[in-house]
């Protein structure tokens, strides 16, 4: 027997199908939120395992990059993605990471604790040939 399709079924049909789209949206939503925030985190923990050069050392051009790039996303993330330019969030993660690189290399924090570079003592000795 074929029902007589009627504007109230369709109707209720409709209102079924919207709450199960939205339903589905929110479930999408928490994926996508939890699927940036694992991202996040190991990003954010690379950026903090990744150890500079000790002092005096320089960094090469591909680590320099990656960092960058780490620190860029990092800067989109804070403002949720929404909005900016990747072009600016590029030229402040690079001025950020030009300055952290030149703090660290005058300072010396990157050295592990125990293992910062050790200086020579240079002792006097008597010369030989004094008589």
């Amino acid at each position: 027997m074929t029902e007589k399709l009627t504007l109230k079924k369709l109707s209720g049909e409709l209102e079924t199908l919207r709450t199960r789209v939205q339903e589905l949206e929110l479930q999408l939503e928490r994926k996508l939120e939890t699927t940036l925030e694992k991202a996040a985190a190991r990003l954010k923990s690379r950026i903090e395992s990744n150890r500079l050069p000790g002092h005096g050392a320089s960094i090469d051009t591909e680590a320099r990059q990656q960092l960058i790039a780490e620190e860029a996303y990092l800067i989109a993330e804070q403002r949720g993605f929404q909005g900016g330019d990747a072009a600016e969030d590029w030229a402040r993660a690079e001025k950020q990471v030009n300055h952290r690189l030149m703090q660290e290399s005058i300072v010396g924090k990157s050295a592990p604790p125990g293992k910062r570079p050790v200086t020579k003592k240079t002792t006097t000795k008597p010369s030989s040939r004094a008589k």
